[in-house]
């Protein structure tokens, strides 16, 4: 294998799109989700899933978990634009969709 073939094929699996789940801890405000939304839209992410919920017992916070459709730069560039936000404790994402059944499953039997 060539220098060019194999940079050529680390630059494909850089820029390759797959499936994150995205797990966002943040303050219970109705404007937080409608931010979080306009960061991954203006960034073109595609969002096939989504979960949130007040956290059971303390009623200020809340949490999201997503399901995108993109690349692990942008995953990791979107993680950090969101902890920015004032309001968001925490973001972590998970490569993958296995994870979003077992958290969402799991944030629905608290809010059940």
């Amino acid at each position: 294998m060539t220098i060019h073939t194999r940079t050529l094929l680390e630059t494909n699996t850089i820029t390759m799109k797959q499936e994150f789940t995205l797990e966002i801890h943040s303050d219970n405000n109705f404007s937080v989700l409608n931010r979080i939304v306009n960061i991954l839209n203006r960034r073109r992410i595609r969002i096939k899933k989504l979960v949130a919920h007040e956290v059971e017992g303390d009623f200020r916070m809340g949490v999201a978990v997503l399901l995108l459709f993109t690349t692990a730069d942008m995953m990791e560039k979107v993680k950090h634009q969101l902890e920015k936000l004032i309001e968001v404790e925490y973001a972590i994402y998970y490569p993958g969709s296995d994870l979003y059944c077992e958290l969402s499953a799991k944030h629905n039997e608290q809010v059940v």
